[in-house]
């Protein structure tokens, strides 16, 4: 069963101790179950630098990234909905 969430989300830049912003980019943020609960954050440039980063986190903790349920398991995997061609405007 899945134990970790990976969260990626654009970050404006932290403030520095002379008031100004800093660049922007991209905050990822890793919680994982392994013996207790844990979280890990990082800043990346680009959004493929923080995912790339993540996952070497929760790699070096030991955490499986790439799971799937077991053939004949009772977990579904849940797919986003595709979007209607025939949408209203």
């Amino acid at each position: 069963m899945k134990r970790h969430n990976i969260i990626i989300e654009r970050w404006p830049g932290n403030t520095g101790s002379d008031g100004r912003r800093g660049a922007a980019g991209f905050r990822w943020t890793v919680t994982y179950e392994k013996d207790g609960r844990f979280q890990v954050q990082g800043f990346s440039d680009t959004h493929a630098e923080a995912s790339n980063a993540a996952h070497a986190c929760l790699t070096e903790k030991g955490v499986e990234v790439d799971w799937l349920p077991k053939k004949g398991s009772s977990v579904n995997v849940l797919r986003p909905r595709s979007k209607r061609s025939d949408s209203v405007k």
